[in-house]
């Protein structure tokens, strides 16, 4: 059998725990041969990978001080630094690169430069949304030789598309496509819905403000009040995070002490996460924009999804390309704390809503947002840029697989917007 064409996945550090819809993309190829470069390697037993090349461990003593040096005090990569890992890249006969955030790609634009291999870059949610509005505009400029130079964008969702078009990404350059999530490792097919005397609501995430945890214990706060002596609840919080502070807050101020449990941060792997999603009945992740800091489609959204759950969020980035409201799940506005707490209020009274909403939850999960269903397109992907179609404008109705039935092109929205 023919040795699989290398890629060069391209992160600056491998792997952060919370990046584990990069680890699954890589995890998951099958026609193409997986190649990690990094500036340096975090500890993630869950994503082991033999063919890892990391700056921090190739470089000599004194090189690698002078070139860490770079990196904590101004995110510079020096020019020794940049051809090693070119010269790795070209051994290991790369066809293309794969950068992972605009940022990354930034940083280690040089290994475009050199060793001239089409490349393509996964924007992921903060590093299209809010970076480029840093700085007065400094981040903009930052990215801009990446829009120039490199060949192709990845936009989870055509609304991080269009984003990436804000930041000044040439229309032209932008394919949606969705990576996916592991939904089979989350499937719970022997899911019941019983009536229960406590119904537990599950939050899996960063305990921070974009994630607005604080929103849906006000949100509840105000159901209860309203409703009196309706059906009880607990709520589960798996995560660690700056807002943890505001939520005990909270808890103490509502007396929930008994009702409120925080489990800390759960490894991707570990069996307890899978545990916490079956024992839940309702998951929630109400979104919101902080700053021009926005999600893509968060992966916990969809496992919750996969597993059964009826899911409320809100109408905020890629969520909508996942969960229609009322189909499958149940959308609110980003500021609408009323219709967020009507929302959880309803599938906290009407088991049946609960039932009806998860189990289409778990068809949509398995059919739009399926890891191994999602990898076939990135290969695709994979195989114009390495074979050299391009423009991508060749592109239109052949490569670009949205989420939506009816694809768009970017290119033409964008004009529509502006007209």
């Amino acid at each position: 059998m023919p040795e699989r064409p290398a890629v060069a996945h391209i992160i600056r550090a491998y792997l952060a725990r919370t990046e584990t819809f990069v680890g699954n993309q890589i995890a998951t190829l099958e026609r193409y041969r997986p190649v990690v470069f990094c500036h340096h390697r975090l500890p993630n037993p869950g994503y082991p990978i033999d063919d890892v090349c990391s700056l921090q461990e190739l470089l000599a003593p004194v090189p690698r001080l002078v070139d860490r040096a770079g990196y904590r005090l101004a995110r510079y990569l020096p020019p020794f630094s940049a051809r090693l890992l070119a010269e790795r890249a070209r051994g290991e006969s790369g066809r293309l690169l794969h950068f992972h955030y605009l940022v990354d790609a930034r940083f280690f634009l040089a290994l475009k430069r050199l060793t001239g291999l089409p490349a393509v870059v996964a924007a992921y949610g903060y590093d299209v949304s809010a970076f480029p509005r840093a700085g007065w505009g400094c981040g903009r400029r930052y990215l801009r030789p990446i829009f120039r130079e490199l060949d192709c964008f990845i936009a989870m969702s055509e609304e991080l598309g269009r984003d990436l078009v804000r930041a000044g990404c040439p229309a032209q350059k932008v394919v949606v496509h969705y990576y996916g999530t592991d939904t089979d490792r989350f499937a719970y097919p022997e899911r019941g819905y019983p009536e229960k005397g406590v119904v537990r609501i599950l939050m899996c995430g960063t305990l921070e403000p974009k994630k607005a945890q604080d929103r849906v214990l006000r949100a509840l706060r105000l159901w209860e009040q309203r409703a009196g002596a309706g059906p009880a609840f607990e709520i589960a919080f798996m995560g660690n995070g700056p807002l943890r502070a505001r939520l005990e807050s909270l808890v103490g101020e509502y007396g929930w002490q008994d009702r409120v449990h925080f489990l800390g941060h759960v490894p991707y792997h570990d069996r307890r996460l899978l545990d916490e999603y079956r024992q839940a009945d309702i998951f929630t992740l109400p979104s919101v924009t902080i700053r021009g800091d926005k999600e893509g489609i968060p992966g916990t959204v969809v496992e919750a999804m996969a597993c059964g759950l009826p899911v409320v969020s809100t109408y905020h980035a890629g969520i909508p390309a996942m969960i229609a409201d009322g189909e499958d799940g149940l959308l609110v506005e980003e500021q609408d704390l009323e219709g967020l707490s009507g929302a959880l209020g309803r599938l906290i009274e009407d088991r049946a809503l609960r039932e009806r909403l998860g189990r289409a939850a778990a068809r949509t999960a398995a059919t739009r947002g399926r890891l191994l269903s999602r990898t076939p397109v990135l290969e695709r992907i994979y195989d114009r840029l390495s074979a050299g179609d391009l423009p991508p404008r060749a592109w239109q109705g052949r490569i670009e697989i949205p989420l939506e039935s009816e694809p768009r092109r970017l290119a033409a929205a964008s004009a529509t917007e502006s007209s």
